[in-house]
């Protein structure tokens, strides 16, 4: 057993940040650490490497893009949030706290998975970083895109509904499983893990909402409200559980106290709440959305044409 958890050990890849020796007392405490300010070792040059990477390649695909008469600029403004949040919360403030405070791990998570998800799909951003990345690179990327590949044949399957929305919803209470979670606060490779399913995830359950070409899936807006209905209820559930369970859930007990937390079970109810009010509060503003898109389809249905 020691042997497979010196293991895990060395497989680390990310210094997410813990055991800071300060305390974070206010917002300028909070907004003014990042990561590449606080590098220890190793992990922390190929956390800023990684990020740094993603920077170059959407900047390269950007100049490429940007005088296409078909670039949107738009979508560029939709991705460009989406590179600078993932910025925030994989390098910045957030992710420097996130080992410590639940809360803060929980914004992580939203942000990722109901903020930056949907912006990347809305505005088609793949070929933004398939154009960023060098020509030899670029064609093994966008190959099996091109024609009906496995890929396409994979991807046409698990975006749909039925599949999406399982995937989703099995990985959110698999990842908040005490033992699963509290390994990501101990080994990061499994945060790294952590991180990738969750974005992989709501990608595919944004996909049949949002989810650009070559897979697209033909909901109705009923249809489509139904679906986040689905979702949106074992989340609000599960965010329900861990604001009201009392007892601390997950490991933070070691973990030092920021901005005058009383006790790691407050910190453990905010960030329920927040998964509960802010996050499923998202997702009602895009049901709200696609109500008056519904009504509006059927108002217009319902008038009479003028003969010509």
């Amino acid at each position: 057993m020691l042997k497979q958890a010196e293991f895990f050990y060395s497989l680390q890849f990310f210094n997410h940040g813990s055991d800071h020796p300060k305390t974070a007392e206010n917002f300028y405490d909070f907004i003014t650490s990042w990561n590449f300010l606080h590098i220890e070792n190793i992990n922390g040059y190929i956390s800023l490497g990684f990020v740094s990477l993603i920077v170059l390649i959407y900047f390269s695909g950007v100049l490429k893009l940007i005088n296409k008469p078909s670039f949107s600029k738009t979508k560029l403004f939709l991705v460009s949030i989406a590179v600078f949040l993932l910025i925030f919360v994989l390098e910045g403030p957030i992710d420097y706290f996130a080992e410590e405070m639940f809360f803060i791990h929980m914004i992580q998570h939203l942000t990722l998975m109901v903020i930056i998800a949907p912006l990347l799909l809305s505005a088609n951003a793949m070929p933004v970083f398939i154009w960023g990345t060098p020509k030899p690179i670029r064609g093994f990327i966008a190959k099996p895109f091109a024609g009906e590949t496995k890929l396409k044949k994979m991807l046409s399957i698990i975006t749909k509904p039925r599949y999406s929305l399982i995937l989703y919803i099995t990985n959110l209470y698999f990842w908040h499983i005490p033992f699963f979670y509290n390994l990501t606060l101990t080994y990061d490779t499994f945060h790294f893990i952590n991180h990738a399913l969750f974005v992989f995830m709501a990608l595919l359950l944004w996909w049949p909402i949002v989810g650009p070409s070559p897979v697209r899936t033909n909901l109705s807006n009923p249809q489509k409200i139904v679906y986040l209905l689905l979702a949106v209820t074992p989340s609000a559930a599960l965010s329900a559980f861990i604001t009201l369970s009392g007892d601390p859930l997950y490991a933070y007990e070691s973990t030092p106290l920021h901005w005058n937390m009383l006790s790691h079970t407050e910190d453990q109810t905010w960030g329920g709440l927040i998964m509960w009010l802010p996050g499923n509060f998202l997702f009602l503003g895009v049901l709200t959305i696609l109500f008056f898109g519904w009504a509006k389809q059927e108002e217009e249905s319902a008038l009479p044409r003028a003969d010509n």
